[in-house]
């Protein structure tokens, strides 16, 4: 939550962390700001057609280098939970593709969270957020973490005065809107345009599209060839050049998943065809966001590969791309690949080469405190 929230280890974690009275540290930014302006995906992105389908091109703020930089330090700032012991980087993680190595975060109230932080990247094209898609934009998503009770429980009315308070805020907030007050809305914009800022284009994968997949090892030549021979239907969920999809499916992991804890959309709908129906997440950096799912109940990637491999639930509604036939209406006998063992290693080869090597190591997205 800013997107999902995750892990946040305290020494008691059924107990919320008292505030201090230490002074909080400056940021420590560079003189000349980063060109967050400038970024760009390449064209080849932004002439994809998958993109140009799907995309709902998440966020209409403009980034401006002020802007974003005003955003990476609340994003980093512990000062915006209540106690001042929760940022959004303590769940979003920069070296895990900014998601969580937990299966359930903890905020300030020391108890785990519903869901599993997502990755946070390629915003431009994402809508709608959240595993269940309930809310529609980034500046309409940022604050809900912060002022949920469970993750960082800051009340809105009250964080103005307290970002004020802090003495590297005002000139911040100045650059970036040009005069110092704060108010919610200035912190969502923000925020979002720090997160727009998340562009993840930049992996093995990329290059061997450049390259005809030069120095791919046999292996994941392999696992890639598999991921997109139409038999075992990968990127039929997970398309384009973002490797995601819009479209939230029910893929079988529960027979009941309202009876199992959480129906997903079906909890807002109510609608059973919206039983365990949740958001299809970009593959992009998926060796760094481990666990998977919406719950985080699969540990590792070959997990996953299992379970799409023949361990999918009866279900209702299943999805039809996860059927035996692979069209028609939902509910339809659910699909056994029954890949080797060969074949499964060799699909998690080839989603290996997704990782970004430039997202998760720049000095424009790192903490900056």
């Amino acid at each position: 939550m800013v997107l999902g929230m995750a892990a946040c280890v305290k020494d008691a974690p059924n107990e919320p962390v008292l505030p201090t009275d230490e002074p909080n540290p400056a940021p420590n930014l560079p003189a000349s700001l980063f060109a967050y302006s400038q970024l760009q995906f390449p064209q080849a992105w932004l002439d994809d057609p998958a993109l140009q389908l799907f995309g709902g091109l998440g966020s209409d703020v403009e980034v401006t280098d002020a802007g974003a930089t005003l955003g990476r330090v609340l994003f980093y700032d512990a000062s915006l939970s209540v106690d001042g012991t929760v940022s959004c980087s303590s769940c979003h993680q920069q070296e895990f593709a900014f998601a969580d190595p937990a299966a359930k975060s903890v905020g300030v109230s020391g108890q785990p969270t519903l869901r599993n932080a997502m990755g946070l990247f390629n915003f431009r094209y994402q809508r709608r957020m959240f595993w269940d898609l309930n809310t529609v934009g980034l500046e309409a998503q940022v604050l809900q973490p912060v002022a949920h009770p469970d993750e960082m429980a800051m009340p809105l009315d009250a964080l103005p005065e307290k970002l004020q308070a802090l003495e590297y805020y005002p000139p911040l907030f100045e650059a970036a809107f040009g005069d110092a007050a704060v108010t919610n809305e200035r912190v969502q914009s923000a925020l979002a345009q720090f997160l727009m800022s998340f562009q993840s284009y930049s992996s093995r994968f990329d290059a061997g599209l450049d390259n005809d997949f030069e120095g791919f090892t046999t292996q994941e030549i392999q696992g890639k060839d598999l991921f997109f021979n139409g038999v075992t239907r990968c990127n039929q969920c997970h398309s384009g050049k973002n490797l995601f999809s819009t479209q939230a499916f029910i893929n079988g992991m529960e027979i009941d998943y309202a009876a199992a804890g959480d129906a997903g959309i079906g909890a807002l709908s109510g609608a059973a065809s919206d039983d365990g129906r949740f958001k299809t997440v970009s593959l992009r950096n998926v060796g760094l966001t481990a666990p998977y799912m919406h719950d985080g109940r699969f540990a590792t990637l070959r997990d996953v590969v299992d379970f799409y491999s023949d361990g999918i639930q009866p279900h209702p509604y299943l999805d039809e791309r996860l059927s035996v036939n692979g069209f028609g209406v939902p509910g339809q006998e659910p699909y056994q690949l029954s890949l080797t063992e060969e074949e499964r290693e060799a699909l998690v080869a080839f989603m290996h080469t997704f990782t970004d090597t430039v997202m998760v190591q720049a000095e424009w997205l790192s903490d900056p405190f």
